[in-house]
């Protein structure tokens, strides 16, 4: 659709605003009144932008020309036109150092060779005695040609295209704000000049390798990978192991199962998740691991492992033909008791030498704020014990089965387990003292606390809200009623809970700030090397403050969280080996034991149904993948909202061209749930803070959702809660679409509105 100007005795069309403002700019300057051009319109504007806003809204005039490339326009044409015409020119510019220096000659340039290059393709096309009856798909490789030319930047309109685009080539590398210091600047306002402390930042410009995400990034993997020709394909692999009690734990017939798991290590978040893509390996009756030995219950998965690592399986791949690819086991994962019985060592915390990773004492562990170096168990300090078959001096019983396997060593390759040593061991430990201090300050605190803990929207986290405490259990037991899950929610809004309640530099506050920094960092997605010094730091601490102020010794859990910080270099971020979802997978376990009232045979008959799930699993050919899934679609026009002309821009073009969408009240997306009123973190401002959004509609398109969102204005750190205060911006409309690939984080987060009145975005976990 085009337009008129509305210059007087001016009749020159425009297709889109752009071009129109440039026109009055440079022919209308004295131009104050504008009239509607439009038939049966005629509405007189005194102000320029009202008459724009008109022109958008009223006629649905773009402020871009949006018109597209044909997707079938020939890529070998652009490519010969480019390379026969174009790159001459592009090699003498891209000998000159200064473009910036001699612009009116470079633009004399392209123009020149623009003009020449048209004059030849038409004289070229009236040459041919078939001309003009050329066949149709001639005619359209010719209309998208000179499309192509008419505006090759359209993908490079804005500053912040150009940047996205090539950031997303990989070619750009965006620096990282950081804060040096703080120094007093002159502000002027309507009190004067004052003087303001503003933040004294560097750039940072990272290095991918610095950022571990998966442990093929890490030291341990490369060593094991280093066996192998560089051509080989090599898949790591993640072996579980657990006991699961289908019957009643405290019945008369309490047989537990021995389960083991493997998974393939390097698959991404998104995918490891679903419990389908974790495979049962063995299944056995747990207590025949005690009567029979180790040996011989785990002897058909060792030789399994053995031959995938030294011979392989052939996998015939369409295209590419037969390959061989090699799995490697990376890591020994389960809880402290499993891998113990497992792996050899002394199952009971009571041993002299409990400790899988180091060989101190129980009495120096109760104590020991930092990893002593000179203690840790190595390869061969264990095989020297080992030898010495005395379990009381050494810890260890037996040698590790799985030491038989080409590329594995004791105790490096046996993993820690954050779930069972932090969520359900350290955070109760934490938690209760804190719980139990404040109770006494304040009689009415635990009841505050649950009325405010009962009222609070939690958003995303609803299905793990934590229980209500209740206050005979809180000061009798030493752990409290909840789940894993229900744990790691509670530490993370504690701060928003009950921070107006807390006495200034409380100790016992400090203790769970600790705890919540140690549990952000021991979840979090990818961390950077130097962050291993800054959890030690944070483990001392917690620590020392825990004994100092409890008048406790450290217990066993205590312990082994000082062995993070070195293995997160060793293994990589303890997100991707926590057993949290190997857990989950035993349900399955005792749903199929439950449906069955023999128990002749369980293993057996639980396996068997397992399998059966996986055969139709592979029947239906179900990708590891997971499908979009998405909630009840109702058709939106995006054009009638009244937010369309702030959004619009930042819309997909196919999207742009085509308003009516549909659009879902939920999205489940790569594993994750999105719904309108979440909140995303998609983006880090110049001076570093986080910024986030609140999302207000879904649109899904070519099964990828599109997030329609408003804008948070992030007032700043909330320390004390760790969490960022953000404000809904009331006074302007500015929302703007993103896709959920294109967020900094893909998390959804919660805004929760404390009883001091500040709202407070916290997040899942250390970004």
């Amino acid at each position: 659709m085009s337009f008129t100007c509305c210059g007087s005795g001016c009749v020159r069309q425009f297709k889109d605003i752009r071009s129109f403002n440039a026109h009055c700019k440079i022919a209308h300057q004295s131009l104050s009144k504008f009239t509607c051009q439009f038939k049966n319109c005629g509405n007189k504007y005194d102000v320029y932008n009202a008459f724009r806003r008109h022109l958008i809204i009223g006629h649905h005039i773009p402020i871009f020309s949006t018109e597209e490339v044909p997707r079938h326009v020939s890529t070998n044409l652009q490519d010969n036109f480019i390379s026969d015409h174009f790159e001459p020119a592009l090699n003498d510019l891209s000998q000159c150092k200064d473009l910036s220096s001699d612009i009116p000659s470079t633009t004399r340039t392209f123009k020149s060779l623009l003009e020449v290059q048209e004059n030849n393709l038409v004289a070229k096309l009236y040459s041919n005695p078939a001309y003009p009856n050329l066949s149709l798909h001639l005619q359209r490789e010719i209309a998208g040609m000179f499309n192509v030319l008419r505006n090759p930047f359209r993908h490079l309109q804005t500053e912040y295209m150009r940047l996205k685009h090539f950031e997303s080539c990989g070619s750009y590398i965006p620096p990282i704000a950081y804060e040096i210091d703080c120094r007093e600047e002159r502000a002027k306002s309507k009190d004067g000049v004052t003087l303001r402390m503003k933040s004294v930042t560097g750039q940072f410009i990272p290095s991918k390798p610095n950022w571990l995400t998966n442990l093929t990034q890490c030291d341990r993997w490369k060593q094991k990978v280093s066996k192998f020709g560089e051509q080989d394909i090599v898949i790591p692999l993640n072996c579980y192991y657990d006991e699961v009690e289908p019957n009643k734990a405290l019945g008369p017939h309490c047989e537990p199962l021995g389960c083991t798991y493997s998974q393939v290590a390097s698959l991404p978040p998104a995918w490891s998740s679903r419990l389908e893509n974790i495979f049962l390996a063995l299944l056995f009756d747990a207590h025949n691991r005690t009567i029979y030995s180790n040996q011989k219950c785990f002897r058909p998965l060792i030789n399994e492992f053995i031959h995938l690592e030294t011979n392989g399986i052939v996998v015939t791949i369409p295209g590419l033909g037969d390959m061989k690819i090699y799995f490697v086991v990376a890591f020994l994962l389960g809880d402290n008791k499993g891998l113990n019985g497992v792996c050899g060592f002394v199952e009971t915390f009571t041993a002299n030498h409990y400790c899988r990773v180091c060989t101190c004492t129980r009495e120096e562990a109760r104590t020991m704020l930092v990893e002593e170096v000179d203690l840790l168990r190595t390869p061969e300090n264990y095989q020297a014990d080992v030898q010495l078959d005395n379990y009381t001096e050494t810890g260890i019983k037996e040698e590790c089965i799985f030491n038989q396997l080409p590329s594995f060593e004791t105790p490096t390759d046996i993993s820690l387990d954050e779930f069972h040593d932090l969520v359900e061991g350290v955070a109760h430990y934490t938690v209760i003292p804190v719980l139990r201090h404040f109770h006494t300050l304040n009689n009415m605190f635990i009841n505050t606390l649950n009325d405010r803990l009962y009222c609070l929207d939690l958003g995303v986290d609803s299905d793990n809200r934590p229980p209500l405490i209740n206050l005979d259990i809180l000061l009798k037991k030493e752990k409290l009623k909840m789940t894993g899950a229900e744990m790691i929610t509670f530490i993370r809004i504690f701060g928003v809970l009950i921070y107006d309640m807390v006495p200034e530099n409380d100790s016992f506050y400090e203790l769970y700030l600790l705890l919540n920094d140690i549990r952000s960092m021991l979840q979090a997605k990818g961390m950077t090397r130097d962050a291993a010094k800054i959890l030690a730091l944070k483990v001392k601490e917690h620590n020392r403050l825990y004994c100092e102020i409890t008048k406790l010794h450290l217990k066993p859990k205590h312990h082994f969280l000082l062995h993070y910080a070195r293995l997160l270099t060793v293994i990589g971020p303890f997100c991707n080996l926590s057993t949290i979802r190997y857990e989950a997978k035993h349900r399955l376990i005792t749903m199929t034991a439950n449906a069955c009232m023999s128990r002749v045979n369980l293993a057996r008959t639980v396996a068997i149904k397992h399998q059966l799930g996986f055969c139709f699993r592979v029947v239906s050919n179900r990708s590891i993948r997971q499908d979009i899934e998405y909630g009840p679609i109702h058709v939106v026009d995006l054009s009638e909202l009244d937010t369309y002309p702030s959004f619009r821009l930042t819309l997909p073009n196919d999207i742009l061209e085509e308003p009516n969408q549909s659009a879902v009240s939920w999205v489940k997306f790569k594993g994750t749930t999105y719904k309108p009123k979440q909140v995303v973190l998609f983006d880090v401002d110049e001076i570093g803070l986080f910024m986030f959004a609140e999302i207000e509609l879904i649109i899904v398109k070519s099964d990828k959702p599109i997030f329609i969102c408003s804008y948070l204005d992030t007032v700043g750190y909330f320390t004390e809660v760790r969490g960022y205060e953000v404000k809904r911006m009331t006074d302007k409309i500015n929302w703007f679409a993103i896709d959920q690939e294109n967020l900094f984080d893909p998390s959804p987060l919660c805004m929760y509105n404390m009883s001091s009145g500040e709202s407070v975005v916290v997040l899942k976990y250390a970004v």
